[in-house]
């Protein structure tokens, strides 16, 4: 009788210490489970984030592609086929690189837009963006040179009075105020209407 006392005891104790086991393994399988579901988390944003990673190489690469287009037909002298490249992707490109600084790229890339598509409505635009960076480089002898262009090439443009006014104001800069006076009495004489002929006619009177 006694031992079976002991044995029902020692099965009870075991029971309990079935269940404890059972427990602490339900716990490290809830843990588990959890530990699973971070991993997944942490891979399909991973993944995200390698799709994203993935996107922006390719558009570099396009980039980097059309830069080189452009370069290439700076340095050998001759420019791609008219209608091989996008006009308007050929003027983004340039004038990205206008906003961020780099003048000389924008400049190449203003030129082959010229010598590509100097018909296209943006060839006025072009032209004067070449102007506007040699302004911002603080070459004003080759900027009225670049807004004369846009004058003589584009004289019926939006853009041919904005030339002729930063041609004035570039020739100022370099001291050169009777050419300065011609090309804002020009703009004067030819668009009196336009919102620069005050500027100019400000500017010939606080000259007198």
């Amino acid at each position: 009788m006694l031992a079976t006392q002991q044995d029902m005891i020692k099965l009870d104790a075991d029971v309990q210490k079935l269940h404890a086991n059972q427990a602490d393994l339900v716990t490290k399988m809830s843990e588990l489970s959890g530990n699973l579901q971070s991993l997944n988390s942490q891979l399909e944003s991973s993944q995200e984030r390698m799709t994203t990673l993935s996107q922006k190489l390719d558009d570099l690469q396009a980039d980097i592609d059309r830069r080189m287009n452009v370069l290439s037909g700076q340095v050998t002298g001759t420019s791609s086929p008219v209608g091989s490249s996008n006009p308007s992707d050929v003027y983004r490109l340039a004038y990205n690189d206008y906003q961020a600084g780099k003048y000389e790229l924008a400049v190449v890339g203003f030129r082959n837009f010229v010598s590509q598509f100097p018909k296209n409505e943006q060839a006025p635009a072009a032209q004067f963006q070449i102007g506007e960076c040699d302004y911002a480089r603080k070459n004003y002898t080759d900027a009225a040179r670049e807004y004369e262009r846009v004058i003589d090439l584009y004289p019926k443009s939006d853009y041919a009075p904005k030339a002729l006014f930063k041609r004035g104001v570039s020739l100022q800069q370099v001291g050169n105020g009777d050419e300065a006076v011609k090309s804002f009495r020009r703009l004067i004489k030819t668009y009196p209407r336009h919102e620069l002929a005050k500027s100019a006619r400000d500017i010939l009177k606080s000259s007198e």
